[in-house]
């Protein structure tokens, strides 16, 4: 269980979102991110055998690294998950009943908002961080807005963030970046070329601080 899900994404700054990957470079691309000093990886639950690589992941890199579920949509979805290990769970959505499940299991979820009712909504709820998505689409300039009205937001961004945007968002108030392809790129994956998928890593750590 993670206790302080918020301080947890401000140390980690960065969360690495592993969508589909070909099964055969699985672990070499969380291997290299691990390496290059990313300390939360998200593997999404809309994955062939999700639960499965989730227990994996947390077999092999769990000693240096939280290993979350990440596009967790139902609550079927969530139960595997967590039967698999998973330490925290995200979801591209607001759905006040896997946030309840959720805490009835002692874990955190992150649940996807957008809007300010949303934001509202997920917070009255329970929800102590929130998933602002799709960030890029709205822009850093967003969260700064959004952190008018709820000054105490505490906040995810995912969708469209990259080395380009990511430190405007943390910035303008996140306090974590989701960022998928990004991070590993399909040419990088197709080479193996998992040592640039490590520098990148290590130069976005940099980077966030």
């Amino acid at each position: 269980m993670i206790s302080d899900i918020v301080a947890w994404l401000a140390e980690a700054r960065v969360v690495a979102v592993v969508r589909r990957l070909p099964e055969e470079v699985f672990h070499d691309v969380i291997a290299a991110l691990v390496e290059g000093g990313i300390t939360a990886i998200e593997v999404t639950m809309d994955a062939e055998g999700g639960s499965r690589l989730i227990a994996e992941t947390r077999e092999r890199h769990g000693a240096k690294a939280r290993i979350g579920a990440g596009t967790v949509l139902t609550e079927q979805q969530l139960l595997d998950a967590h039967a698999s290990g998973a330490e925290f769970f995200v979801s591209p959505h607001f759905d006040p009943a896997l946030l309840s499940l959720a805490a009835s299991i002692a874990k955190p979820m992150v649940p996807g908002v957008l809007s300010p009712t949303e934001v509202r909504a997920a917070r009255q709820a329970g929800a102590e961080a929130v998933k602002i998505f799709p960030a890029a689409a709205m822009g850093p300039g967003y969260v700064r807005d959004l952190r008018g009205p709820f000054g105490d937001l505490q906040a995810m961004v995912t969708g469209g963030i990259d080395e380009t945007n990511a430190r405007q968002f943390i910035d303008a108030g996140a306090i974590a970046v989701g960022m998928g392809s990004s991070l590993f790129p399909k040419a990088e994956i197709a080479a193996r070329d998992f040592a640039s998928i490590a520098h990148r890593a290590e130069r976005l750590r940099a980077l966030l601080g």
